[in-house]
């Protein structure tokens, strides 16, 4: 009998989307294991690739909001209209870190904020969906969602009374935050938080401290932040919760999305049920995912092991392009195999100039490993 075999992987960011991941595994499947009955499934934790996640398994139709993104320009944004009326929002696509580093005169991270998001939540709305899935993951602000909220009519003022900017800077001059003016449309909306990873807002596993350095954030700015995000949820009284899970996703998206009444959802769980990806995980024989790096995050709450949880008893080999040292132990009592395209290519550098190569070889040696272990 065939092999059934899920090729669930997450995109490898910046070097080849989940599709593109997907495609190349089942080259290298096809070629040590050819009689196998394989079943592409890119996915998504709630980062970059959930709206395509999404679009290639519900039906719908895409849509687009012009806006201003993080990088200060112009863009038309994508969105996703489920054929049910559900919006499906990425804030990758214009908050997140490539749009940055694309651009040459970008503003630091003291001048990013959140509130293009904001702005993709109110095309929305004006577009009539009152049911907004929005993928929280790849953010290049660290703003605890000010920019957001004020986008969406709340208010923010300085000690002085004067409004403060959309951005980190403002929140770290913030002294008073007025909910009152939200958009009333939100309170007949259904909201719900992709989250990528189920960090708190604030404390040794905040947004501030786990993510903030890899978006610029320096040691000697973290404790200032902090205490500018607890100010933050001092003014947002009871509607907001520091200590939930997901609540640290996207710079402290999460938390101002449960301030605005959301639900905090792990993104990988909540993109497999809508995507339909579990029962073929219960079909399958054996499950490939992988993503571009592996370390603590994955760990938190990313696609990987989500993938691997849901998929039990049935093995789940991990094919990342790298994995770091600290990571790989715990990262091998969760996977039956884990193999990098680091190990095959070399460097990290000739692994993400042909990531696609490096992983139909890493899916052959899979193939060729499945089948001794059958004949065995």
């Amino acid at each position: 009998m065939s092999l059934r075999i899920v090729l669930a992987p997450d995109s490898f960011k910046g070097s080849a989307s989940a599709l593109e991941v997907a495609h190349a595994l089942g080259e290298g499947l096809q070629q040590s294991l050819p009689t196998a009955r394989l079943r592409l499934a890119p996915m998504a934790d709630g980062g970059e690739g959930t709206l395509d996640c999404v679009a290639a398994a519900v039906a719908g139709a895409w849509q687009t909001t012009r806006l201003t993104a993080i990088h200060g320009q112009s863009m038309d944004a994508p969105w996703y209209r489920t054929e049910n009326d559900r919006a499906i929002l990425e804030s990758a696509t214009v908050l997140g870190l490539p749009l940055i580093e694309a651009s040459v005169d970008a503003p630091a991270l003291a001048a990013r904020g959140s509130r293009a998001l904001g702005e993709l939540v109110i095309g929305a709305l004006d577009a009539g969906c009152r049911d907004i899935a929005i993928g929280l993951g790849g953010s290049a602000c660290n703003d605890a969602g000010l920019g957001l909220l004020t986008a969406l009519g709340a208010t923010a003022h300085d000690d002085s009374g004067q409004a403060v900017a959309p951005t980190m800077d403002g929140l770290l001059a913030l002294a008073r935050l007025d909910l009152s003016g939200l958009d009333r449309r939100l309170a007949e909306t259904r909201l719900t938080a992709l989250c990528d990873v189920d960090n708190p807002l604030l404390g040794e596993q905040g947004a501030s401290r786990i993510y903030g350095p890899q978006k610029g954030l320096t040691d000697s700015q973290i404790q200032a932040v902090e205490a500018a995000f607890e100010g933050l949820a001092t003014e947002c009284g009871p509607r907001g919760n520091i200590y939930a899970a997901g609540s640290g996703a996207a710079g402290g998206l999460g938390f101002a999305l449960a301030v605005l009444g959301a639900e905090l959802a792990p993104g990988a769980n909540a993109l497999m049920d809508l995507t339909g990806l579990r029962p073929r995980l219960a079909e399958a024989d054996l499950v490939i995912t992988g993503e571009g790096r592996s370390d603590a995050q994955t760990l938190s709450g990313k696609l990987p092991l989500a993938i691997a949880r849901a998929a039990a008893p049935t093995p789940t080999w991990l094919v990342s392009g790298g994995i770091a040292d600290e990571a790989r132990a715990e990262l091998q009592t969760h996977f039956a195999a884990c193999h990098t395209l680091v190990e095959r290519a070399g460097s990290v550098e000739a692994a993400r100039a042909e990531p696609l190569r490096w992983l139909r070889q890493a899916a052959r040696e899979i193939g060729q490993d499945t089948a001794r272990q059958s004949a065995g």
